[in-house]
């Protein structure tokens, strides 16, 4: 029911603020209402479970070339400087943007990494859920089809905000 949840916030999510690796601020809005269908996935640079989402993000970006997928890096120790030196690393040529302080995937509820979100070309949700059920997702969105929502929950690595830091410094 958490693909339920962030579809009825769909609107809040909008009035988020993403920033670029070149620090530049980007409206979720904006990227919304581009005139084409949107996938942000969220992802960190030090995520294990991550990996596996990175090479399905950009083989669904050569698939579905029409669309705007983007990396949505959540957590609060990544900094640019890393992402761009791991992308550099790794041959990556992902597009990533910043969540400060994590505003959207609390709007959302989002508290895993490699949580999908799709929205159409006309700015509405379409997709809330696990990478598994991505592909299937965006073959329907491509097809004009109805999207099924997931029957399965959110999985990845759980998201560090930074208010749990206390409880990770604690004995």
């Amino acid at each position: 029911m958490k693909w339920l949840l962030g579809l009825l916030l769909s609107g809040a999510a909008a009035a988020q603020t993403l920033v670029g690796l070149d620090g530049s601020r980007v409206s979720l809005d904006g990227l919304r209402k581009s005139g084409k269908p949107l996938v942000l996935m969220t992802w960190c640079s030090h995520c294990a479970c991550c990996r596996s989402g990175e090479k399905t993000l950009l083989e669904l970006a050569r698939r579905y070339p029409e669309m705007d997928m983007r990396a949505l890096d959540a957590q609060f120790n990544d900094d640019a400087k890393q992402v761009e030196a791991y992308l550099k690393r790794q041959k990556l040529k992902l597009p990533v943007l910043f969540d400060p302080r994590a505003g959207l995937c609390r709007v959302l509820n989002i508290r895993t990494s490699t949580t999908a979100m799709v929205w159409d070309a006309q700015g509405e949700m379409r997709y809330f859920g696990n990478l598994a059920g991505l592909s299937k997702a965006l073959g329907q969105l491509h097809a004009k089809q109805t999207v099924v929502p997931p029957s399965t929950p959110q999985q990845g690595c759980p998201i560090l905000f930074v208010e749990n830091l206390d409880k990770l410094n604690r004995p």
